[in-house]
């Protein structure tokens, strides 16, 4: 009923906002994907296990992006920091609870830039961090189902208050009895209604898969044999620092995960198995929004996004989950198909940043930003993906884990920045303003830090020049 009454009230929005109808024209419209906790483990990024043929499908007529990375990696800073197109030191927000307009109240959003302009922006799922006081109202003309769906449906789990229970469920259920399924439904309706009207459309949908705990319908599950699983590389690098890393206290939270040591081999398999189910249930809903697109007739002129908020560890370099600066949390899946890009279809290895997004959306569609963006545009990749580009990506962290949660002071923050063969963290005493620690990792060919080679004498000339970086990010000098 709440779905069918905002449908309602949208197509009002549609057929009579002056605003809206007096900009009538061919811009493009947006449909923006966005998936919680996704790392690259897709058959576009070379994954030899993921059955994701939608998302590969939209890599094939896009660009893929190799090495695209958010600023955080961890839900609500790294969303608020893409669709502000600020970093978060510019935010102020480095934990789950804090809302960027305490800080910032005259910040316009990426889809509220679009709203400015005459489009209709509508969010459907988990597009800002999902929770009632990070939701920003004056970004969309619609907000649909933030909350709505379930987290397990198994009576076993399911509790009065909501809270975690397993780690993974398996059911033969619809894909509709979970979350992502109705947010796939809603998503498909509003297309369905904006498709009736000539008013452009922003459309974000944000799925919360595969974010733990790893809930997917039984017939995900069975496209993978368990067997094939286990963890890869599971040694801390060599000489790292206490700081970079948790105890994961993400994933003990849920009721068969142990408050502390090891986790047996077994349920190491289960974990990634459902972590796999849930990539390909997602994959799914995206595809059922995208063949749904063409059906209207609108593909040729909308611009598709599919975007990760952050990395995440799957038992490697002794971690579960995110909230570090190591390469498998903060690298993310970027694919942008826009129609008419001359290099759709294939790929670049140019470092890219979340904060990238909301300055290339505003070039294809012709908006206009009033807010001074951290990132620039993509466009120029979409057009040739050897283009001289040359920019680092820079990402950060706070020390202790309970700081995300807003419950402890921060007391260490630690910045990182990605070029081609390296990543350079320093971690620096928020009190005195020194850097503690270093971490400098030549990365190997499956991009995961190995060895600690900070203040080696054979690396001094490469480590000078990335904290020179580092500093001017610190302290805001540093411009693209």
């Amino acid at each position: 009923m709440k779905t069918a009454i905002c449908i309602f009230w949208t197509l009002c929005w549609l057929l009579w906002a002056p605003e809206a109808r007096a900009q009538q024209d061919q811009r493009k419209n947006v449909l923006f994907f966005l998936v919680d906790d996704l790392r690259p483990n897709l058959g576009c990024y070379g994954d030899q296990w993921a059955q994701t043929p939608h998302i590969d499908r939209l890599a094939a007529q896009g660009m893929l992006f190799e090495n695209a990375y958010c600023q955080q990696a961890v839900c609500s800073p790294s969303r608020t920091s893409m669709l502000s197109g600020l970093r978060p030191d510019e935010t102020g927000v480095y934990d789950l609870r804090t809302h960027f307009r305490d800080g910032n109240p005259h910040v316009v959003t990426l889809p509220q830039a679009f709203k400015n302009q005459g489009y209709f922006t509508a969010s459907v799922g988990k597009v800002f961090h999902n929770s009632k006081r990070t939701l920003d109202s004056v970004s969309w003309t619609l907000e649909v189902s933030p909350f709505s769906g379930n987290t397990y449906v198994l009576p076993k789990n399911r509790s009065e208050n909501g809270g975690k229970r397993d780690a993974t469920e398996r059911a033969d259920v619809p894909d509709i009895a979970y979350a992502d399924g109705q947010i796939a439904e809603d998503a498909i309706l509003l297309m369905e209604k904006a498709a009736a009207t000539d008013t452009p459309f922003f459309l974000a949908v944000g799925f919360m898969k595969p974010h733990a705990p790893f809930c997917a319908p039984e017939t995900y599950w069975k496209r993978y044999e368990r067997t094939m699983f286990a963890v890869a590389q599971r040694d801390r690098p060599i000489g790292s620092p206490e700081l970079a890393f948790h105890q994961w206290q993400e994933l003990r939270g849920y009721a068969d995960v142990p408050d502390e040591g090891e986790i047996t081999p077994e349920q190491e398999q289960e974990l990634i198995h459902g972590y796999y189910a849930c990539i390909s249930y997602v994959d799914a809903q995206i595809g059922k929004v995208m063949d749904r697109l063409e059906e209207l007739g609108m593909a040729n002129n909308t611009i598709i996004v599919l975007w990760g908020d952050h990395g995440y560890h799957l038992g490697e370099q002794a971690l579960w989950c995110k909230s570090t600066n190591f390469e498998l949390d903060v690298r993310v899946p970027l694919i942008l198909s826009a129609p008419g890009m001359r290099s759709n279809g294939g790929s670049t290895d140019a470092m890219v940043e979340s904060v990238d997004i909301y300055p290339t959306l505003s070039d294809l569609c012709g908006i206009q930003a009033t807010t001074t963006l951290a990132g620039t545009s993509l466009r120029p990749l979409l057009d040739n993906p050897r283009v001289d580009w040359g920019h680092p990506a820079f990402s950060q962290f706070v020390r202790p884990y309970a700081a995300i949660h807003n419950s402890e002071r921060a007391t260490h923050m630690g910045y990182s920045v990605r070029v081609k063969g390296w990543r350079y963290t320093c971690w620096y005493d928020l009190e005195t303003d020194l850097v503690v620690e270093r971490e400098l990792y030549r990365l190997n060919d499956n991009n995961l830090e190995t060895r600690n080679v900070a203040d080696k004498v054979s690396s001094r000339t490469v480590e000078n020049r990335l904290a020179a970086w580092i500093e001017q990010y610190r302290k805001g000098r540093y411009k693209k």
